[in-house]
């Protein structure tokens, strides 16, 4: 009753228009003192109280009474970030109540709707909502006022850029050509700026015209009439259709492309201009030092812009850029001034697994570039928040700093989406307790990578997402860390709220009862971006611009994620735009009545909006199947836990092979298979359980198949664990396909009176002949489609890697597998230490392939090897009268990535690395051949070099920083160098390498130029190369960036026979349609590395040299492992047509 009374009192005064702060607070005091007195003039920390108690709004009460899913307590003194975030559990797969593990998207839910809950609770308890809700609506008023003021309106780029966003087709073809041409180089700058303006504005789906209108401004229809005009003489290019023929392109044509390229351009300097201080930090340094003279309100913070470094001369690069700034920003004399750090920026190697390398060196170069000096005005450097993965990485780089340099003072940046967020805040009360000599700051933002947290969250198997799922939620989040931050502002003093949201200020604002004086005094600030959210005055309060420094070249990144803010349906800059009054002064803390959950055992909100993501990152198949459980680097446990875990033993003791006789047995109980129809329902149900139940099994031992893997085959940690999770995800889909395709009769069409049903039944006895790249995954594959079918199998592993083919069978059996369904045959005595074992023909496989007693193979292996078993299943059936058998064989390929100059340098390199190098070049869908364009080959070749020289090549495959191992065996690496041997005999010139010398099985990635001498023929390079070599080498061929050129390139790579996978990474559609069209392949990837097929998702197999058969993980993968019965009866034949009768009125 009482917040009634206030509001209604609050809504009849007069709105306040002037921006000085003193008056501002004083109208805010004499409007609540009649109805609150005894709140105006309470000290900040009145308001930390129980949220139980009466300082509570009765719509603001406690949340239900939730165990929480993970502890909040602080850390002991003595202890680290590490041991503080250990104690918390895992922040990707979190548990529930009682230490359950959380396992269904229900579940995630609900946990992540009590965390919220309990942190909104927090934030409207510390807040005075009746003032929050005044001041909401007098913001809001005053910034769209402002906004769509005639000045700002006709004079400024806020309009056109909320106007073309990235809701309407026109924005994203604006955002795409405007990221592509910042970065081409200008080698290729006689052919791609024209090509990609036609490629991007000649779509047949834009309509630039419908943004004109008369209540717009002038810019916006100048724009769109001179698109549409400019637009009307491109081709018009529809998708999946041909390239643009570039030697067909008129006068007018190439005259339009010039002046669209020119108006582009200029476009792009405005933009490069409104979203950065300057190019470079004496310019940045004088425009702002300008803007400080003008508003003494105003400070500036800066930020070196830049891509995290791929390379150590990046890394070196950029800490010369920031030691360099550092120095400008010192000596200008601005206020308080401030410099932001990317620590990705400093070390190519900034990841958990790398921790022992990263740390220390990140330490040493953060703390070259703090001052000495201490004062009012003193210099900061604030650490930059990156993505989730990294948060333990640089909170230790920051305690590191602080214990090792004791620096006067250091900033912290802290994501409020992260639902980390307040047990960070929590640490770093801590931390500045624990070292009083240094001050420690906050900087608060919502964050900025949500987008690709979510997806890495699904590829990763978590069980829950690191951020906030709903924008609601993370506002939420804000508001209770900020309420933090005010509470303990003399510990973590100089808080900055970074927001351009008018609601979110007056909610932070009344969290100090509106006294913006007690705000001040405290050291608060506010804090925007250079360029956006300058419609709202803060009321006159403190603000910061964040403001970038760069070239054009560096913008990209910075600028994409600008545009997206600023197009985003969900912010508040666009809702402004829109002019949406009704979502402007939304109260995000007030409590909602929405759906009940108790999936956790307990009642708690579940939130009403939806983003569209999967609640559970592993649900993304929806109610089918959840996807294999990833197992989590970054906690801190894990190395410790990964040291003391045994690696997996089976065992199941295989079949050894010492002759023919040895098999007979064998041969002889196959020879008795008889599929029985009335029972295959029931036994590919049954089978179909046990294949759920086996992958429950593997995902419980993750880690010590993970570590089997590595003894064995001499696999990275995150190959092993990878091929892990392919496994579980075979076992799960084969079972649900099976259920779905096989078991149940299918009723065929037919005419009335007659019934005819399509029955699935076991084929027969089946061989798998897996290899040693993928001994658990593929060969599990292979093994479980068989064996779900119904049928017999056989698994003949390779030499090198026959523990793994046992463990699968242990799985198996362990999960409820019938006694004498599987069996592993291997050759000779099983040394003890099997990795390394004989080459070659395999006498087992020979032998067992010749008996005639299997109704077919899986093979995965040579082309070699597969036309060999194919032959010899042939002779079976000549000369044996053996049944007609089944080759299901996938093989090698000469698997090609093209790029050309659009693509983004950064991303073609991260690309070209993992599609060649990662697991020693041993995968079927490797990288063997990268089609360069010339106008990109420099800067590309210098970026891969420089990440080659980043890797870590070590026989060591246990040291968890190892990014490439040895190969199977010494005479597998032989071969390997007599290629290149072969290659640099024949003209070919290495291009880059990894540092070190090669040691036995240890061959380090090369790269090669097949046509190293400018101008010369792509296609005789590639005469160098004839069949696949098994290991890390990569075969570049240069081509001159003509599209025909790269259409006779492709042509002969075409020619080689091979059908596996490919991919192209650029920004061209013209490109982009070519190469799909053209290049023959089984798997063809766009801006992404070509490896890593996920079962369901991206169903893998090729064709011709490549393999033949469906693709391993699709849907009609199965229906080659069984036979089909059709059952026709005649429904009439006693009795007539009874159901048609039926159905007759």
């Amino acid at each position: 009753q009482r917040t009634h009374t206030r509001m209604e009192t609050m809504r009849r005064l007069p709105r306040y228009r002037t921006v000085v702060r003193r008056d501002f607070t004083t109208w805010i005091r004499d409007t609540l003192a009649p109805t609150a007195p005894a709140r105006s003039g309470r000290a900040l920390h009145a308001k930390v109280a129980d949220p139980s108690k009466s300082n509570v709004e009765p719509n603001e009460r406690p949340a239900p009474d939730v165990p929480s899913p993970r502890t909040w307590r602080l850390r002991r003194p003595d202890s680290g970030w590490r041991e503080y975030e250990a104690k918390s559990g895992s922040f990707r797969h979190p548990v529930g109540p009682g230490g359950v593990p959380i396992t269904t998207g229900a579940a995630a839910a609900a946990l992540e709707a009590a965390e919220n809950e309990r942190l909104r609770v927090r934030a409207a308890a510390r807040r005075d909502s009746a003032v929050a809700e005044k001041l909401g609506e007098e913001f809001s008023t005053r910034t769209m006022r402002s906004f769509h003021s005639p000045l700002r309106k006709h004079l400024t780029l806020d309009p056109l850029i909320s106007e073309y966003s990235v809701d309407s087709p026109e924005g994203v073809a604006l955002m795409q050509l405007a990221e592509a041409l910042i970065r081409t180089p200008k080698e290729a700058g006689r052919y791609m700026p024209a090509r990609l303006i036609r490629d991007m504005l000649g779509a047949g789906n834009l309509d630039f015209l419908s943004h004109f209108g008369g209540d717009k401004s002038l810019l916006i229809n100048a724009s769109s009439v001179a698109l549409s005009t400019v637009r009307g003489i491109l081709p018009k290019h529809v998708p999946g259709g041909d390239f643009f023929d570039e030697s067909t392109r008129g006068l007018a044509g190439k005259g339009s492309d010039a002046v669209l390229e020119v108006g582009v351009t200029r476009a792009l300097g405005l933009m490069a201009r409104k979203f950065t201080m300057g190019a470079n930090i004496e310019a940045a340094a004088r425009r702002a030092m300008r803007a400080e003279t003008y508003n003494p309100q105003r400070s500036h913070s800066f930020d070196m812009l830049g891509e995290g470094a791929r390379t150590y001369e990046d890394s070196a690069r950029y800490l010369a850029s920031y030691a360099h700034a550092a120095e400008a920003i010192q000596v200008a004399g601005f206020r308080s001034p401030q410099m932001s750090v990317k620590l990705s920026s400093l070390s190519p190697r900034f990841d958990e697994l790398s921790r022992r390398e990263c740390v220390p060196d990140l330490s040493s170069k953060l703390g070259s570039l703090f001052p000495i000096a201490d004062g009012p005005n003193a210099f900061t450097v604030f650490v930059d928040a990156e993505e989730q993965n990294r948060l333990e990485l640089t909170l230790s780089v920051v305690e590191n700093v602080i214990r090792e340099r004791a620096p006067p003072r250091i900033g912290v940046v802290v994501q409020a989406y992260g639902r980390r967020a307040m047990e960070t805040l929590e640490y770093l009360r801590e931390l500045a307790v624990r070292y009083p000599e240094t001050k420690i700051s906050v900087r608060l933002v919502k964050g900025a990578y949500w987008d690709a947290e979510i997806k890495q969250a699904q590829l990763l198997g978590a069980d829950s997402y690191p951020v906030w799922t709903e924008k609601r939620q993370t506002d939420v989040s804000y508001l209770a860390c900020a309420s933090f931050l005010l509470e303990n502002s003399d510990t973590l003093p100089m808080p900055a709220f970074a927001t351009h949201n008018a609601r979110t200020v007056a909610d932070i604002l009344s969290m100090v009862d509106g006294d913006m004086d007690e705000f001040t005094r405290r050291g608060c600030e506010f804090q925007r971006l250079h360029g956006m959210g300058e419609s709202f005055d803060y009321c006159g309060l403190p603000v910061r611009v964040y403001s970038p420094v760069g070239a054009p070249n560096d913008l990209l990144a910075y600028l994409v994620r600008r545009l997206l803010e600023n197009g985003a349906n969900s912010s508040f800059l666009k809702r402004l735009a829109q002019g949406r009054d009704d979502l402007m002064n939304v109260d995000v803390l007030c409590e909602r009545e929405p759906e009940v959950s108790t999936v956790i055992g307990t009642p708690v909100v579940v939130a009403e909006e939806s983003s569209g993501v999967p609640a559970m990152p592993r649900n993304i198949y929806g109610d089918t199947r959840l996807s294999a459980r990833g197992i989590d680097f970054e906690h801190p446990n894990f190395p410790a836990a990964f040291a003391a875990q045994k690696a997996y033993g089976p065992a199941f003791k295989p079949l050894v092979c010492t002759g023919e006789d040895s098999l007979a047995e064998l041969t002889a109980r196959l020879g008795t298979f008889r599929p029985n129809t009335a029972k295959a329902s029931d036994t590919i149900r049954s089978r179909a359980a046990v294949l759920r139940k086996a992958a429950d099994i593997v995902e419980r031992d993750s880690v010590a198949m993970s570590k089997m893997i590595m003894e064995e085959a001499g696999k990275t940690l995150v190959d092993a664990v990878n091929e892990v999770r392919e496994l579980v995800d075979f076992f799960r889909f084969y079972a649900n396909q099976a259920e779905t395709h096989l078991a149940d009769p299918k009723r065929l069409r037919t005419v009335t009176g007659e019934s005819c049903l399509l029955q699935a039944q076991p084929r027969g006895p089946w061989l798998c002949v897996g290899p040693f790249n993928f001994p658990f995954a593929i060969v599990g594959g292979l093994a479980s489609s068989a064996f779900v079918a119904g049928n017999p199998v056989v698994i003949k592993p390779h030499p090198s890697t026959p523990r793994c083919a046992a463990a699968l069978v242990d799985v198996l059996l362990e999960a409820g597998a019938p006694e004498g369904s599987l069996e592993v045959v291997v050759d000779g005595p099983l040394p003890e230490k099997s990795r390394g074992a004989r080459e070659g023909q395999s006498d087992a496989g020979a032998a067992l392939v010749s008996s005639g007693e299997f109704a077919g193979v899986s093979f995965v292996g040579s082309t070699r090897t597969a036309a060999k078993i194919n032959h010899a299943l042939a002779l079976n059936s000549v000369e044996k009268r053996a049944p007609l058998a089944r080759l299901v064989a996938e093989t090698g390929g000469l698997n090609v990535l093209v790029a050309d100059s659009s693509a983004l340098p950064e991303q073609v390199c991260d690309a070209v690395l993992a599609s060649f190098a990662q697991s020693a070049g041993q995968r079927c869908s490797s990288a063997r051949i990268l089609v360069v364009d010339n106008g990109c080959k420099n800067e590309l070749t210098r970026m891969i070099q420089g990440g080659l020289s980043a890797m870590r090549v070590s026989k060591n495959n246990f040291d968890l920083s190892t990014d490439v191992g040895p190969l199977i065996s010494e005479i597998a690496a032989d071969k390997a160098r007599a290629h290149c041997d072969s290659l640099e005999s024949g003209g070919a010139k290495m291009l880059a390498r990894t540092i070190g010398e090669d040691d036995g099985a240890l061959f380090h990635p090369r790269v090669y130029d097949l046509n190293p001498q400018p101008g010369s023929d792509p296609v005789a390079g590639l005469n160098l190369l004839e069949d696949e070599v098994f290991a890390p080498v990569l075969h570049v061929v240069t081509y001159d960036g003509s599209q025909a050129e790269l259409e006779r390139v492709i042509e002969a790579v075409n020619r080689k026979g091979y059908a596996l996978t490919g991919g192209v990474m650029t920004r061209c559609e013209s490109t982009k349609t070519l190469v799909t069209n053209k290049l023959d392949c089984g798997n063809f990837y766009i801006n992404r590395d070509v490896v890593g097929a996920v079962v369901e998702s991206q169903p893998f197999g090729g064709h011709g040299l490549s393999g033949n058969g469906v693709k391993a993980g699709s849907e009609g993968y199965l229906e080659q492992f069984v036979a089909h019965k059709v059952i026709c009866e005649d429904t009439t034949a006693a009795g007539g047509n009874v159901e048609l009768m039926r159905t007759t009125t």
